[in-house]
């Protein structure tokens, strides 16, 4: 048995959903990068298929990886202005399986894809001389869902971060999987919790998101340089930051814009809508979209908003998210006024506007744009201070030993 000191020394693999240079903030990614100060973090990228190779080949993001897919070279890469314990890594390619049928091909092929995926993690392991060391699946089932099979950590930490039923494909099957199969669960809104519980008779823990506070602040802190997209608006600005995506309220969006003539809705982050909605939001002058941006860059733009929104819709999907934006938001001072989607977004109710209908959301924009106080914008930060990064790693710590002392004794 290790003791609690040199367990809290582990290295630390982690796969998730998104890469490290993804065009869209991460909980994953977050959490890789806060336990990296104190620990070695090998932030395994979400696999590229053969496929996503041939068809990507041109991007810079697979140019500049190019060794590592086809030859297993330059495969470990320190991430520029982060931790020298923050290393990125490059599997090889997986087999594209997400459209296969469940049956013996997909099993074949999801079992190539997680012996491609384990062989990179037990290089790692040799060439460092790893012995022991935790591994968090971060909401990426589709991988290693039987960790076992293939490889012997430490601890086997499961992460779930959405409603995964919601999701066409493999994914629900796969969560339960994981969640029988690795040490400990852990999911970040209570109603994942309970049902992911309730699917596999096990307890999953209660692991909420957190929030790079001391990077938001800065936008009521400092002085930051006006985006070029911002320049040339005169109006108030309504602001958004994240997927635009099956999460929104379309109607709402579209609500929100015509009885605000008099503001520009600004949208920073991914267009998915064309997937999710017929509404045609590019019809709206008042609504800017602005493309994804690096999360070291959303302060600059929350600044020069006047108010914040996260306008979802209220659905199980959402009712299953605790999202990373609220703790930014609040860290940056920004009133919010958000939809009351899921009970982890209603435990803010003190720090936000909290709207039951799209009648109560509308009037509060208003209200929010007017609640700018320099008092304000303290007791929003503070609210945020409590979700930061570094409180949720001493919880997983927690949560980590006591799971390891259970699969030891």
């Amino acid at each position: 048995m290790i003791n609690q000191e040199d367990f809290h020394k582990l290295p630390i693999f982690i796969i998730s959903m998104s890469r490290w240079d993804g065009d869209v903030s991460s909980a994953s990614l977050a959490l890789a990068k806060v336990l990296s100060r104190n620990n070695q973090v090998f932030y395994i990228d979400y696999p590229y298929s053969w496929a996503d190779v041939w068809r990507e080949r041109n991007k810079p993001s697979v140019k500049k990886r190019m060794n590592a897919l086809l030859w297993g070279k330059d495969y470990l890469v320190n991430i520029p202005e982060q931790s020298e314990n923050f290393v990125a890594v490059t599997p090889k390619p997986a087999l594209p399986i997400y459209s296969l049928p469940a049956g013996k091909l997909y099993d074949f092929a999801s079992d190539y894809n997680d012996r491609q995926l384990s062989n990179v993690i037990k290089r790692i392991c040799r060439e460092k001389g790893f012995k022991n060391y935790i591994f968090i699946n971060s909401f990426n089932p589709n991988y290693l869902a039987k960790i076992d099979k293939y490889l012997s950590p430490t601890l086997s930490i499961y992460h779930s971060r959405d409603a995964i039923e919601e999701v066409k494909g493999h994914g629900l099957v796969k969560e339960n999987i994981c969640v029988r199969h690795y040490d400990m669960a852990m999911a970040t809104s209570k109603q994942l919790c309970r049902n992911i519980s309730a699917r596999n008779n096990k307890t999953v823990n209660y692991f909420p998101n957190g929030g790079d506070v001391h990077l938001f602040k800065k936008a009521f802190l400092e002085t930051l340089p006006k985006p070029k997209e911002l320049e040339n608006i005169k109006t108030p600005i309504i602001g958004y930051t994240g997927a635009v995506c099956q999460r929104i309220d379309y109607d709402l969006m579209v609500k929100i814009a015509e009885q605000n003539p008099d503001k520009t809705l600004v949208i920073v982050g991914p267009r998915k809508d064309k997937e999710f909605t017929k509404i045609r939001l590019d019809d709206y002058k008042n609504i800017v979209f602005v493309s994804s941006k690096r999360i070291e860059e959303l302060p600059a733009y929350l600044q020069y908003f006047d108010c914040t929104i996260i306008p979802f819709a209220k659905t199980n999907l959402t009712g299953g998210i605790y999202p990373l934006k609220i703790n930014e938001y609040l860290a940056a001072g920004k009133a919010v006024v958000t939809t009351n989607f899921s009970e982890d977004i209603a435990s803010f109710e003190n720090s936000i506007y909290l709207a039951n209908n799209h009648e109560a959301f509308l009037k509060m924009i208003p209200e929010a744009i007017n609640d700018n106080s320099l008092e304000k914008k303290h007791e929003r930060f503070e609210a945020a201070k409590g979700n930061a990064w570094e409180n949720r790693i001493t919880l997983l710590w927690d949560l980590a030993w006591k799971a390891y002392k259970s699969i030891i004794n």
